[in-house]
């Protein structure tokens, strides 16, 4: 009896190990969800306003400003619809079930996702520069510059709400790092 209790000692303290690192994903998975919620509820309430207020004042602004409040309208309707599949995806699955391996994956992708839409923000900067650039020499000078404004101003705010996340979620890594050596 004792060296059978002695055999299954080490699968017994296995399946411990196993359910504690199960416990600690599932925590982990279920903050990441309430920082990628959070952001997307930031960029919905962002996207929303502008086009609210970019609404009513396109209807009163005339020269670049009317295409400033066109391109915030434009632009927005892109980011709800974004913050839309996001919040979507993030409220209809279940993060606490995700496994280990699936936790790293997930929390690899965003990461991955995120570095690239600070790249694109970084891009859009330079696009914003360049048809302000353009608006002191083209006819179209009015629609550059009101354009060039607007980019500027989604892309600034683009660009700290994704640091903000990644900054968020590289405290997650930190987190999940010792479940992955464990």
């Amino acid at each position: 009896m004792k060296r059978k209790f002695l055999c299954l000692l080490p699968l017994l303290l296995l399946c411990l190990t196993a359910n504690a690192q199960g416990n600690a994903a599932a925590a982990i998975n279920l903050k990441q969800a309430e920082t990628l919620k959070f952001g997307m509820l930031a960029l919905g309430v962002w996207a929303l306003i502008n086009i609210l207020v970019s609404s009513i004042k396109l209807t009163k602004s005339s020269r670049n400003k009317r295409y400033f409040f066109q391109m915030n309208i434009y632009w927005n309707i892109v980011n709800m619809i974004i913050a839309g599949g996001a919040l979507y995806y993030i409220l209809s699955v279940d993060a606490a079930a995700r496994t280990l391996p699936e936790t790293v994956a997930f929390h690899s992708w965003n990461l991955k996702l995120l570095y690239l839409s600070i790249g694109l923000d970084l891009a859009f900067l330079m696009l914003a520069a360049y048809l302000k650039e353009r608006s002191l020499t083209s006819p179209r000078a009015e629609q550059y510059l009101g354009y060039g404004q607007s980019i500027t101003l989604q892309a600034l705010f683009l660009l700290a709400l994704d640091v903000t996340l990644v900054v968020l979620l590289e405290g997650h890594a930190e987190q999940l790092l010792p479940l992955i050596q464990g």
